[in-house]
């Protein structure tokens, strides 16, 4: 007959490192300096740009000369060792930022009018209020009226309506 409880040892076998590691820990890296040493040798320096905790892979931003950034991984399997070399948290730059086009306000506000009256016409009871398009309570549409500014709770309708503001010329 197979003991079907199993002790405190055989769990830790066959548990994920995910369940053991701090994350507190991989987030006080963060906007730090580190040295890393790979299990090869080679040495990486840089700002901690963030840590995924479940592969252990850190990527680490590394300023040039002249001024141009670069992003270094280096994989969880292969960190051998990680040093902190300052203890300062440095401001990270938001390196994914989603650009915006620079429209003016009145292209802003003819696309708002054309969205507005594309919906109406297609039955949708759309209503204006501080600059954001709403229909009912499910979908507000905020400046400047394209799909990456739509939102709702609702997946099925959010699609529906980036779908329709996509046909909007």
């Amino acid at each position: 007959m197979v003991d079907m409880c199993s002790t405190k040892e055989d769990l830790n076998k066959f548990s994920h490192n995910i369940y053991k590691n701090n994350p507190l820990l991989f987030k006080s890296y963060i906007g730090k300096e580190a040295k890393i040493t790979t299990d090869n040798g080679v040495v990486y320096n840089g700002t901690v740009y963030t840590v995924d905790p479940v592969s252990e892979s850190v990527v680490l931003l590394q300023t040039k000369e002249d001024d141009h950034q670069n992003l270094q991984i280096v994989f969880g399997h292969a960190i051998k060792n990680i040093e902190l070399t300052t203890q300062t948290e440095t401001s990270m730059p938001e390196l994914f930022q989603v650009s915006i086009n620079q429209l003016s306000l009145s292209d802003i506000t003819k696309r708002k009018n054309i969205v507005k009256q594309y919906l109406l016409e297609n039955r949708f009871p759309v209503t204006d209020i501080n600059d954001i398009l709403y229909i009912e309570d499910s979908v507000s549409i905020k400046p400047p009226y394209d799909t990456e500014h739509c939102e709702s709770t609702n997946a099925i309708i959010l699609n529906r309506i980036q779908n329709i503001l996509r046909s909007v010329k």
